[in-house]
């Protein structure tokens, strides 16, 4: 694809009108965003934080995709030697190895990190949106292991609060939260990218022309929607219009016209 430097350069505006329009809002509540929760801070008790240490992940049962004849398994594990680097895959099933570096730099006037492999791609998808009349807010970006353990440990105690047992309260925040080690952001690849005039995290995005733009170009910069809608049997996670991955051009185009998620790609490259 073809750089367009003087759109490359309208980054800074894209960015930075992003940064002072909403960086004092997201402020207060990024991390509401990011949790799905209400995050009310508790000093945890000896017992909770001994059985928050010992809580195992929830008893999602593992989903095989069904290897189709026509995918190119020569093709696809060309586009893995050529692309390792963003086609890590991170799920319920699969935890990022402690090794992994995430090759992480200041992205959105520095409120937050990404990986530098999707650094360009992200900027020319944003400047090519914004000439298309969309803007976009990214709620989240690169999560470390102990924010996401975080954001599980104020989910669990939000609820318990409201009544919920221990076992109850995990399993429920299980359902809005991936485990620590197991959720895309830790690699940096992933982005929560919201509609800039609608900031809810939920499936009103899927409603937004600006959303709906994304789903239709984003494998052009070498990104895909992680979780779709007709894939939820495959990836084990619920619809989610707002989270993208980049895994690269070459990786986001096949998996367009061959109707793939991540989980399928590795599947038929083993």
């Amino acid at each position: 694809m073809k750089r367009n430097k003087k759109a490359i350069a309208s980054l800074l505006g894209v960015l930075a009108i992003e940064g002072v329009i909403i960086f004092l809002l997201s402020c207060t509540w990024t991390r509401t965003i990011m949790s799905g929760e209400s995050a009310t801070a508790m000093t945890p008790s000896a017992a909770l934080a001994q059985r928050d240490r010992n809580v195992s992940k929830p008893g999602i049962a593992p989903a095989k995709a069904t290897a189709i004849p026509s995918y190119d398994k020569k093709e696809i594990k060309k586009i893995w030697k050529e692309s390792k680097n963003t086609l890590v895959l991170v799920n319920v099933e699969k935890k990022l190895k402690t090794s992994y570096h995430s090759s992480l730099i200041p992205i959105c006037q520095g409120r937050l990190q990404a990986s530098e492999y999707l650094y360009e791609s992200l900027v020319q998808m944003l400047a090519d949106a914004r000439e298309e009349g969309y803007q976009f807010f990214i709620a989240s970006a690169y999560r470390s292991r102990t924010k996401q353990q975080r954001l599980i440990d104020d989910g669990v105690r939000n609820r318990m609060r409201h009544g919920a047992t221990y076992d109850e309260a995990i399993k429920k925040t299980y359902e809005k939260i991936m485990p620590a080690g197991h959720s895309e952001h830790e690699t940096g690849l992933a982005l929560d990218i919201l509609c800039s005039g609608n900031m809810n995290m939920n499936l009103s995005q899927k409603e937004e022309p600006g959303n709906q733009w994304l789903c239709k170009n984003c494998h052009k910069y070498g990104f895909i929607l992680r979780y779709p809608e007709s894939k939820e049997h495959v990836t084990n996670i619920a619809y989610e219009p707002w989270h993208f991955r980049y895994v690269g051009e070459s990786a986001a185009k096949y998996m367009r016209e061959n109707d793939m998620t991540l989980e399928e790609f590795w599947d038929n490259m083993e």
